[in-house]
């Protein structure tokens, strides 16, 4: 009987070893980056939206003069987006977040901006550019990856990203 449970013991460490090690897949083997397309933000408050992977590749596009997007590719594939997009006066958040299917149970927040667990649009307040008069600017986020969402997390995100964004040469 001894021997059995001794056995038994020593099987199940080993079987718990195996298992704690097959969870090295799990981990990111690339540097979080501290600026998304350069806008500086924690990457602490980034980290918990990208996925486990090797390699991480931040790009950036203008496809238009009043937008800017910002993506974050893990191992080829897209984790995060960001957007800075100036849009008329008298736009909301909800416009803003139409074309934007990680926001379909997004909830409007007392200050007018939406949120969920894998997105949000949010206003930046008092922004002007000449280049863009009469405009509203706002920054919308996106997560690829529907398992990763914390809607908590994202209003932290969003609300340094955009403080950020407030403070760059896009409010100049």
């Amino acid at each position: 009987m001894a021997r059995r449970v001794v056995a038994t013991t020593a099987a199940l460490g080993m079987l718990s070893l195996v298992v704690g090690c097959s969870g090295s897949d799990d981990q990111k083997e690339y540097d979080v980056p501290g600026a998304l397309c350069g806008v500086p933000v924690d990457p602490d408050l980034v980290s918990p939206f990208l996925p486990s992977g090797k390699k991480i590749r931040v790009s950036e596009t203008r496809p238009v003069p009043s937008r800017k997007i910002c993506r974050l590719d893990v191992d080829s594939k897209w984790a995060l987006m960001t957007n800075v997009e100036w849009w008329p006066e008298g736009a909301s958040s909800a416009t803003v977040a139409s074309g934007n299917p990680q926001l379909d149970k997004a909830q409007l927040s007392s200050d007018g901006n939406l949120y969920s667990g894998t997105g949000a649009v949010v206003l930046v307040k008092g922004c002007k550019n000449s280049h863009h008069d009469e405009q509203l600017l706002f920054t919308s986020l996106r997560v690829h990856d529907p398992d990763l969402g914390d809607v908590s997390a994202m209003k932290k995100l969003a609300a340094a990203y955009t403080g950020a964004v407030g403070r760059s040469d896009e409010c100049a």
